[in-house]
């Protein structure tokens, strides 16, 4: 008996060392209702315009990015009540107003570990509320902080600020002060002329969709379509506004639904293109005292092979002792230094002294 046990341990182990770990990648596609057909796919997002403002959505995320910017057309301060305001997930509504609170310390020092030959002098650091981290997911589009609503809730930031001080300056400063206020959510958001602000609170989705007619670990890709009607994800953002003086409401509704999903093996879902551009000194860390402005080694971007204006996508993995799909021959890395891929290992980066 006990050899019979220790024969099944052996070949256990075995066919976990050999064993692979697939990797894949569920992309949601979003349509907008036949209530909502202003809306359209601009600027690697959605975009819902009427004659007062702008409502742009940047879905492309890990569990969809249900974050909005809005941006007054008008020359009238626009005011948001948030309190009527809501994201609506499958007939479930989630108010964007919750009475919070948040508290705002900042911190100056002016005393520093001689680790550098320069020092910051000065630091800000804010924390709202209790949830996840968001830092904006629109392109050019400006992040506006000064309303701590504006941010997800426990979204921290950090900045120095002031003049850049010698190490030896620095060191013979050793005080430090700071000061904290408490910051009450506000219910009414206001938007100056010609401006943007955006609103960050919620995922679209973090559960994997499972159907029958779906196969959930395809060797390239597998998809299954749906109508407003059957559409397993419906989602609604319901913003309530007013302009100036003016004391009518105005609504917007933009309302969508998941018309396709698609679950991808993670080779088949994007490629990676050597960049041909040299990156910018002043673009990279200015604390790598190693940085090489002809990097020994080349550099890639990964570039999705879908059209993401419209998808979020959730990724999942598998571990198999049979081949699931065909794995690529070069293995890319991340490089924080030249913000890309390489085929180069970080700790052969290191060993050359290339990072």
């Amino acid at each position: 008996m006990k050899h019979n046990f220790f024969s099944l341990l052996s070949v256990a182990i075995l066919f976990s060392s050999c064993s692979s770990v697939y990797h894949y990648v569920q992309v949601f596609e979003a349509k907008s209702s036949s209530q909502s057909a202003q809306i359209k796919n601009e600027g690697g997002g959605m975009l819902y315009e009427d004659n007062n403002c702008a409502v742009f959505y940047s879905l492309w995320a890990n569990g969809g990015d249900a974050s909005f910017a809005i941006y007054n057309k008008t020359n009238e301060i626009m005011y948001v009540d948030l309190s009527k305001s809501f994201f609506v997930r499958n007939g479930i509504a989630n108010d964007y107003y919750k009475e919070r609170a948040w508290s705002e310390t900042n911190t100056s020092t002016t005393g520093t570990q001689a680790t550098a030959s320069a020092a910051a002098f000065g630091n800000v650091s804010y924390s709202y509320g209790v949830g996840a981290t968001y830092l904006g997911n629109f392109g050019s589009l400006p992040f506006i902080s000064a309303d701590p609503v504006l941010t997800t809730a426990n979204a921290q930031r950090s900045g120095s600020y002031g003049l850049l001080r010698s190490a030896a300056i620095a060191n013979s400063y050793a005080t430090s002060k700071s000061s904290s206020i408490s910051i009450k959510e506000q219910k009414i958001m206001a938007i100056p002329p010609h401006a943007s602000k955006i609103v960050a609170e919620y995922s679209i989705s973090t559960e994997l969709l499972l159907d029958c007619d779906l196969n959930r670990y395809p060797e390239q890709s597998a998809s299954i379509s749906f109508n407003e009607n059957n559409s397993p994800l419906n989602f609604t953002n319901y913003i309530t506004y007013k302009l100036g003086e003016n004391d009518q409401e105005i609504v917007v509704k933009n309302e969508f639904y998941i018309a396709k999903v698609t679950n991808y093996a993670e080779p088949s879902i994007y490629k990676f293109v050597e960049r041909e551009k040299k990156p910018c000194q002043n673009l990279t860390s200015d604390e790598s005292k190693n940085y090489k402005e002809n990097y020994p080694f080349k550099v890639f971007d990964k570039i999705y092979l879908i059209n993401t204006s419209n998808c979020f996508y959730l990724e999942y993995e598998k571990q198999s002792n049979r081949k699931l799909y065909k794995e690529e021959g070069e293995t890319y890395y991340y490089n924080d230094l030249y913000d890309g891929y390489t085929t180069v290992t970080p700790d052969d980066q290191r060993r050359n002294g290339w990072k």
